[in-house]
């Protein structure tokens, strides 16, 4: 049987990172289960903020059409990310919203993900529920 096809990246490309690490660590604990894992930072796909008229005019970037493709050539993804103002990093979000914007022919990954947090302990846990739910939409 062929190993299951996981791709890994964080929601944040800052120095030193937690989420980067966290990233770091899975992609090498998947891998020793045998998975056929692919470990990507998001600072290699820069885009753009999203914008309707500049998708209309120029497109979807290439960077896009890039993460969208390898998205759907895995059976799972993996993203850490930090928490954000109670959601989302805005790198991250970016790029889902390009990804989203992608007709792809292949399917993607539809429920074969996690997201775990990078959100340091704060005695309130609930923003991490917050931004976990945010990226399952």
């Amino acid at each position: 049987m062929a190993p299951t096809r996981i791709l890994v990246f964080a929601g944040s490309i800052r120095s030193g990172a937690l989420s980067a690490r966290l990233a770091a660590l899975a992609a090498k604990e998947l891998a020793l289960t045998e998975a056929d894992v692919t470990h990507v930072s998001l600072a290699d796909y820069p885009l753009p903020i999203y914008d309707g008229d500049l998708e209309e005019n120029q497109g979807i970037p290439e960077n896009a059409t890039k993460l969208a493709r390898m998205i759907a050539a895995n059976q799972g993804v993996f993203i850490t990310t930090p928490e954000y103002n109670h959601s989302l990093p805005p790198l991250l979000k970016n790029a889902i919203d390009w990804v989203s914007r992608h007709r792809h022919t292949g399917s993607l990954p539809s429920g074969a993900g996690s997201t775990p947090s990078a959100a340091p302990r704060t005695g309130r846990s609930v923003g991490r529920g917050r931004r976990s739910t945010c990226a399952r939409c």
